[in-house]
């Protein structure tokens, strides 16, 4: 019987050498109109001493009766399955106390087995909404919650430590209402989520880590969102503001675009010409073909793409202006040159267009952080990604009602189960059009 028992109990993933199963250990029932299997077994512990007095065993200990419980266990065959653990229970003579025989497979007082849990528990760093989670293993939506909850709850952040380098960022978590988001620059583990991005909820959440802890960061990745600046200089005296090299190329590829939109509106002509070579004209000139001649929709002759974008141009000296001027701050942020980049943008310009000129203003105003960006090699990828998985799990689970379970389910993602990255020393690009 020994043997069977050790097979049964590796078969199960149950290690317990107090769980014992008879010859006649599988029985099969329906249970909510599902065919379930159901296996038989027996808990017995061998007491030395009383938990409860202390009281040594000499035969002090007596056997009083077996209690019966169901777990659920894991699916066997994608069968619903059951242990039907019948324990041994004790009584003690010296404070006549009941003593139920106890495992390491289940927790006290609990019909869900430990398995089941930390199967659920892998299912929740997958996109699964939390209801098929719960359908899967046959559990409802509350203990799904419950057992994300042991693992991460929304209170144990550690307000006395603080990454070198911290990225932050917002993202929406019902209509008009922002969360804030905090993670580790190096390896994208989510640090903490704040519901409200407002400047004064802000403070009062920073308040409460330690000078120590807020003295400790040196970098701080995010967007041209002013607010965050001063409230970045307020509670972090030493760190270096680092504005991503993705929202300043952004922000000029979008003036570009908008520039030719209304070059386009005005020439009816070539209005599909337009249109539909905009990825030419946000191009970086060196990346534009020069050598292979084809035949272009709207053009007539042979061309390169050169050709496609020098005739565009051609078509409004603002516009020609723009792009050059757009090129030529492109070209100094791709080789990181700061002197080049702002020598550009701090000369006068008159024939150019009103969102390029406005673009050029902002660029004025963020200089010495685009500083710290060309010198640097951080990035705010990571936290971009952390934001795709929080707005994937919300529309998966078409939105979340209650802030504190999203924020649970979001830690596990990208804090616990998140992989260090690994450092590799490449040359830092940008996108060629954003």
């Amino acid at each position: 019987s020994m043997s069977l028992s050790n097979s049964i109990t590796k078969l199960l993933n149950m290690e317990d050498n107090n769980l014992i199963f008879n010859e006649n250990f599988l029985e099969e029932k329906i249970i909510n109109n599902k065919r379930c299997l159901i296996i038989v077994g027996y808990l017995k512990n061998n007491l030395d001493f009383c938990p409860h007095c202390g009281c040594i065993n000499n035969n002090t200990i007596i056997k009083k009766g077996i209690e019966t419980c169901l777990i659920k266990i894991n699916k066997i065959s994608e069968l619903t399955s059951y242990l039907k653990l019948k324990k041994q229970v004790y009584k003690c003579k010296n404070c006549n106390r009941k003593i139920t025989s106890q495992s390491n497979i289940v927790d006290y007082r609990c019909r869900i087995s430990n398995n089941v849990k930390l199967a659920i528990l892998n299912c929740a760093k997958e996109m699964m909404c939390k209801s098929l989670i719960a359908r899967f293993y046959n559990v409802s939506d509350n203990t799904v919650q419950s057992i994300f909850d042991t693992v991460f709850y929304n209170d144990t952040v550690y307000k006395d430590f603080l990454p070198k380098s911290i990225c932050i960022d917002e993202f929406t978590f019902k209509k008009k209402t922002y969360a804030f988001n905090i993670c580790n620059a190096k390896n994208g583990k989510t640090i903490d989520l704040v519901l409200d991005r407002t400047t004064n909820n802000l403070d009062k959440y920073f308040s409460h880590y330690t000078e120590k802890a807020r003295k400790r960061v040196k970098f701080v990745v995010m967007d041209m969102y002013s607010p965050y600046i001063d409230l970045i200089k307020k509670w972090f005296p030493n760190a270096k503001i680092i504005i991503d090299l993705f929202h300043i190329v952004q922000l000029l590829t979008k003036s570009l675009n908008k520039t030719r939109i209304n070059v386009m509106n005005q020439n009816k002509d070539d209005r599909n010409k337009f249109k539909r070579y905009w990825r030419f004209i946000l191009k970086s000139r060196f990346d534009l073909d020069t050598s292979c001649w084809k035949k272009f929709r709207c053009f007539k002759n042979l061309m390169t793409e050169v050709d496609v974008v020098d005739y565009l141009l051609s078509k409004d000296k603002f516009f020609e202006n723009s792009y050059d001027l757009y090129q030529d701050i492109l070209y100094h942020l791709q080789h990181r040159d700061y002197k080049g980049f702002s020598q550009i943008i701090n000369q006068k310009y008159k024939d150019i267009s009103k969102q390029l000129q406005t673009t050029l203003n902002t660029l004025k105003k963020y200089s010495k952080y685009i500083k710290n960006t060309l010198e640097y090699s951080y990035s705010n990828g990571v936290m971009e990604r952390n934001n795709n998985t929080c707005k994937l799990i919300k529309r998966i689970s078409f939105g979340f009602r209650n802030f504190r379970n999203m924020k649970s389910r979001i830690m596990i993602i990208t804090n616990i189960f998140r992989k260090e990255k690994r450092e590799y020393h490449t040359k830092y690009s940008i996108p060629k059009y954003a």
